[in-house]
This record gives structure tokens, C-alpha cells and sequence, in this order.
């Protein structure tokens, strides 16, 4: 079935094993955004890197992993790449650095900033970090402050664990995200990060609906992802986007409660597994179990009071899925920061 997608996606996953070149098409493809050295000879064998990385509107949201290195954006990348803008970085692996001169580390599960126009460099055990990459006309005046080049927070404050779980769930969520979602889900982590970074106390009522309006999106995505598992539940989502159930209830209280929203984000996806079907097969009692209703006739009803019409009225017409790319496209991304499309 089609699903909501980002404007753009990209993932590969390269390694020494299946690949001689990997390393050096690394380096090279990486040579933009940072020089990467020190990597132990013992570990060459076992390189890879593995990426995924989204697109929404002027955002762009990835995961990144790899063995350890070193990472250095220096004079000669950020001439090379022309492209300035801040990244959110949230580091799962923990890392020892330099930042344009200040020595700074941080324990795994830590989120810095980094202004992409002045240097940087760390160094990792092991690269695994979720990123929210942001081009300096669209980023919050706070961010691009010269003092928070470098500036890092964990989960020790309640507001960083909740913007470290933001990141974690987004992250996770962001391939079956629209536009709109992941656009609203950045703009959330953004303002969390304010409040974590700046330390100023309790969202303003707007900063709280954009908040919301990024739970929404991410929490969507995650159903989405666990629709038609039977083990879907509220306290999984809890757990995944780590926020209360009081949160979670609060998000979905103008869109009809969460409960609600599942439903319909069921009755959406049988309507495709219908619209997929060759002739009668699965049959629509079939796809009513598979898709968590009781019944085939509670299943009927809902679908007809939500399309006007008869689940088994609905013709087939297989809709286009979206698609992806393998290769290794660090330039792709860069191309992206800078507002060009795919």
C-alpha cells in the first residue's frame, strides 16, 4: 500500500565485506561535511556505514552509523561545502572533541549543537548518532547564538530526556512520515530543545500545540509502522516516544482521542488492502481481522460511515509505493541543505 513519505529519502548500508572501495568511498562521499581518519587498522575489515536519511521541506532528519573515527569539519570542509546552517546531533555512542578550539565531551545519549560554518571535530569509539540538520534561514535565532557552537545537554533534566526521546521517536518514524508531519515533528524537537538549552521555564500555550503537533506526527508514523500488529497498545507508544499518557492523550484531544485515531488509521489502511486486492482475494472479512476489527459487519459499519460506501464496493486500483536509493549520497544531502530537490 502507499504511505505518506518524506519529499526526498535515502538509505545504504555499505560495508568492507561486500564492498573493497567501501572506505574510500566514504571518505570521499563524507569529504563535504567532515575529513574522516583514525581509523584502527584491526577494525578496516570490519567497516560499514549505515544511513538513513529524510528530507522534510527545509529539514533533514538521518541516522548515522559506522565504526569509530575521527570526524573533523575544519577550514577546508566548510570552504568545500558552502553551506552553513546548524545541526542538532543527538550522540548515542559518546564522544571526546574539539569545538572551534574548546575541549568537550559528552556520554552517550547526549545532544549537541554544531554550527556547520565554524569547526568542529570528535572523536567516536563508534559513530551512531541521530541528526536534525537545519539551513541557517530557517533556523531559531537562539540556535545560531555564536555561544551554543558546542553546547551539549543529557538526559539528567527532565526536558533533555524528553527532547533525547523527541529525537529517538522521530528518528524512528520519519520514513512513513509526510512532509507535513516531519516538518511539524522538527519544529517540536526545535522548541524542546529552547526550553532544554535556554532553561526558561514552561512552554508558552503556541509552544505547547507545536509540541503536540510533533507528537501527533511522530506517534502517527509509529502506528502506522505497528498498525496491523495485535500487540500495538498505548503503553508501547508511551514507551516509544517517551512521553506520559497524559501527554499522549493531551496530543490527540482535538483530533478525536487516540483510540480514535487508531481506528482510523485502520479503516485507511484496509481501504488500500482493499483497493489492492485480485478479485475477491482475501475476502473483506479477511482483511476486517487483519486489520484489528472484531467483525466483519463492526467492520462494515465503521468503513461506511468513514467512505460513504460498502468496503466490498471499492474497486481495485493499485497505488504507486514510494521509492528509495542505495548508493552511498552524501551529495544528494548536501544538495538538500542547500534547497535543491532530488
Amino acid at each position: 500500500m502507499t504511505v505518506p513519505s518524506p519529499t526526498n529519502i535515502a538509505r545504504w548500508n555499505i560495508s568492507a565485506a561486500n564492498d573493497v572501495d567501501a572506505l574510500d568511498r566514504y571518505r570521499d562521499g563524507l569529504a563535504d561535511w567532515y575529513g574522516a581518519t583514525g581509523f584502527e587498522e584491526a577494525a578496516l575489515p570490519r567497516f560499514f556505514t549505515d544511513n538513513m536519511i529524510c528530507q522534510f521541506g527545509d529539514y533533514v532528519v538521518g541516522r548515522g552509523r559506522s565504526i569509530g573515527q575521527v570526524l573533523v569539519r575544519g577550514v577546508h570542509e566548510i570552504r568545500r561545502s558552502h553551506l552553513d546552517g546548524v545541526v542538532l546531533l543527538l550522540d548515542l555512542a559518546g564522544m571526546d572533541g574539539d569545538i572551534d578550539g574548546v575541549r568537550v565531551s559528552g556520554r552517550p545519549g547526549t545532544v549537541h549543537v554544531r554550527h556547520l560554518a565554524r569547526p568542529s571535530g570528535a572523536r567516536v569509539a563508534q559513530v551512531d548518532a541521530i541528526t536534525i540538520a537545519i539551513p541557517r534561514e530557517v533556523a531559531p535565532a537562539w540556535i545560531l547564538e555564536p555561544r551554543f557552537h558546542g553546547a551539549s545537554i543529557d538526559d539528567r533534566p527532565a526536558i533533555g530526556r524528553v527532547l533525547i526521546n523527541h529525537m529517538t521517536a522521530l528518528c524512528a518514524a520519519a520514513p512513513r512520515m509526510g512532509c507535513e508531519e516531519g516538518i511539524a515533528s522538527v519544529q517540536a524537537a526545535l522548541m524542546l530543545a529552547e526550553k532544554a538549552f535556554l532553561n526558561s521555564g514552561r512552554l508558552a500555550p503556541e509552544q505547547t500545540r507545536t509540541v503536540y503537533a510533533g507528537i501527533r506526527a511522530s506517534a502517527t508514523a509509529l502506528i502506522d509502522r505497528q498498525l496491523i500488529d495485535p500487540d500495538l497498545r498505548i503503553g508501547s507508544l508511551i514507551g516509544a516516544l517517551g512521553v506520559s499518557r497524559a501527554t499522549l492523550f493531551r496530543a490527540f484531544a482535538d483530533n478525536g482521542g487516540i483510540n480514535g485515531h487508531i481506528r482510523r488509521r485502520r479503516l485507511h489502511r484496509a481501504r488500500f488492502a482493499l483497493m489492492e486486492r485480485v478479485g475477491r482475494s482475501p475476502t473483506v472479512a479477511e482483511i476486517a481481522h487483519s486489520h484489528g476489527f472484531v467483525s466483519e459487519s463492526h467492520f462494515s459499519r465503521l468503513f461506511r460511515a468513514a467512505y460513504g460506501e460498502a468496503p466490498g464496493a471499492v474497486r481495485a486500483g493499485r497505488a504507486p509505493t514510494p521509492g528509495q536509493m542505495d548508493d552511498m549520497r552524501y551529495d544528494l544531502v548536501l544538495g538538500w541543505m542547500r534547497g535543491r530537490a532530488a
